[in-house]
């Protein structure tokens, strides 16, 4: 499994994001979270596929408001 901040860089890659972008990472006992923040993203499936595929993170919410969308993925934690 990629290291958390590896994932970030790959998602911020396959979304192609240049303007007005950010992110948040969260995580509890079993789960972790990168949370994107854009003005500039469209939806595109085979991305998504590619960032599960390489990440292993699928996306579990987005939401728009006045242009700004929220991209919420996650992933179960490794066990060690």
């Amino acid at each position: 499994m990629l290291a958390i901040d590896e994932c970030e860089e790959w998602i911020w890659h396959i979304l192609d994001c240049t303007k007005d972008c950010g992110f948040e990472y969260i995580s509890d006992t079993n789960k972790e979270f990168l949370i994107f923040n854009t003005n500039d993203f469209f939806a595109d499936m085979k991305a998504l596929q590619k960032i599960k595929k390489i990440t292993g993170m699928i996306l579990v919410q987005m939401s728009t408001h006045n242009c700004h969308t929220q991209l919420w993925f996650a992933r179960s934690k490794s066990r060690s």
